[in-house]
């Protein structure tokens, strides 16, 4: 499962935590329920904006014996939008959060409506050794846009893993969610990769395990199924990254540097920044062992890179504790230090974090010009790799205020 992962020290660029609404505490709107939390359930949850959206009508089943409380999950679907249709399972407020302007086409830019069509500069193609693969059919810029991708299917990530249903009633849940499909987009989802095949009375969780990516909907977690996104191999040094657009309710696969016409576009299962080992434990569920450039490496080359790791993080400690380090010169020596090895290690997107992290070294030693030269640099990645909508949006309006206010004290003094 391609999960969903803040951006800390081994940062991913992959596995954003995202938030569909406002990053403080979410207001639903909603005629089904009265406040998110305390409402009966109810057979059917008509929604505020426009209860003809969802078809056939959302059907509400009552969660088991002793989880009365809270509001049930409803499955929604929407068989036509992006001419691939949509179910969802979740809480009815969250549906409500998906309507607008996110599914409403008149609001979403043509690039973010339908990502199949002639023009698209990749297609998905058999490769030796690794199943179907997103192959580029044209070159692409660093940082560049390769496709553009909508959810078919989005579960509440709790509706899965929790006991609020038992498993027959999740079975029966996710066989309606996934046949209210189109009979093409149905097909779509049965065709796709599975970690236990053997299991078919559970396969569509097994679909979703494997195949899904981590978002989040005003907080609460999903797991979200793409096809075409789905086929986007794994590389422990990726050429690509994606990112979820949620006014768009979009998976966007973005050029991590340049990509020639022929070449496989991957991204990485597994946070950037991790060791061999770590490497390995995070992608045993998928059941297989990475072949790629780095993991295929001798044993001295993966030391090598697995201590230049180990030392990015080791700096970062340090970096924390910037006014023990008795200099500015030992701290400048070990920001260089650090970008230098991510450098060599091809981990560039964790400069997103890394400047921050600078920034607020330089802060605390009262070198405020430095610190916001790198805060600067910061908004300029996460512009460059989560778009404006990242997710770290507030916590860049956070680290602005702290410099002002150095700025401000220093100026008193």
């Amino acid at each position: 499962m391609k999960l969903s992962a803040t951006l800390l020290l081994n940062l991913s660029v992959f596995y954003y935590t995202v938030i569909a609404s406002s990053p403080h505490k979410p207001h639903y709107h909603t005629t089904c329920l009265t406040t998110p939390l305390h409402s009966p359930s109810n057979p059917t949850c008509p929604l505020e904006s426009d209860g003809s959206f969802w078809s056939p009508t959302p059907w509400c089943p009552t969660p088991s014996d002793g989880f009365e409380s809270g509001p049930p999950d409803c499955i929604f679907t929407t068989p036509h939008i992006r001419n691939q249709g949509l179910s969802v399972i979740t809480f009815p407020p969250l549906a409500a959060a998906l309507i607008s302007p996110a599914l409403d086409d008149s609001l979403v830019p043509p690039s973010f409506r339908r990502f199949n069509s002639s023009s698209e500069k990749w297609k998905i193609a058999a490769l030796p050794n690794r199943g179907l693969g997103l192959v580029a059919t044209g070159s692409f810029k660093q940082h560049e846009s390769i496709m553009v991708g909508f959810p078919v299917l989005i579960v509440r990530l709790e509706f899965i893993n929790g006991d609020r249903y038992s498993t027959k009633n999740k079975r029966k849940m996710l066989d309606v969610a996934v046949g209210n499909l189109p009979p093409e987009t149905r097909k779509q989802v049965e065709s796709l990769a599975r970690s236990n095949p053997s299991n078919k009375k559970d396969w569509i969780v097994d679909v979703l395990r494997t195949n899904g990516f981590g978002i989040e909907i005003a907080g609460e977690g999903h797991l979200a199924l793409f096809l075409e996104g789905s086929r986007v191999n794994h590389n422990c040094r990726p050429n690509a990254f994606w990112r979820w657009v949620p006014s768009k309710m979009a998976m966007e696969v973005v050029a991590l540097r340049g990509i020639g016409k022929g070449e496989e576009v991957a991204h990485s299962y597994a946070p950037l920044g991790y060791t061999y080992e770590q490497r390995k434990a995070v992608l045993e569920p998928w059941g297989f062992q990475c072949q790629c450039a780095l993991c295929s490496a001798s044993l001295r080359e993966r030391e090598i890179a697995d201590g230049r790791r180990d030392r990015i993080l080791e700096i970062y400690e340090t970096l924390s504790k910037a006014a023990e380090l008795g200099s500015v010169e030992r701290v400048d020596q070990l920001v260089q230090e650090t970008m230098l090895l991510i450098e060599k290690e091809e981990l560039q997107p964790q400069l997103v974090e890394y400047y921050a992290h600078f920034a607020r070294a330089y802060i605390e030693i009262n070198e405020l010009k430095k610190a916001r030269e790198y805060i600067q640099r910061a908004d300029k990645m996460w512009l460059l790799y989560g778009g404006e909508e990242h997710e770290n949006v507030a916590g860049m309006a956070e680290l602005w205020k702290l410099l002002e206010e150095a700025e401000m004290d220093a100026d008193d003094d």
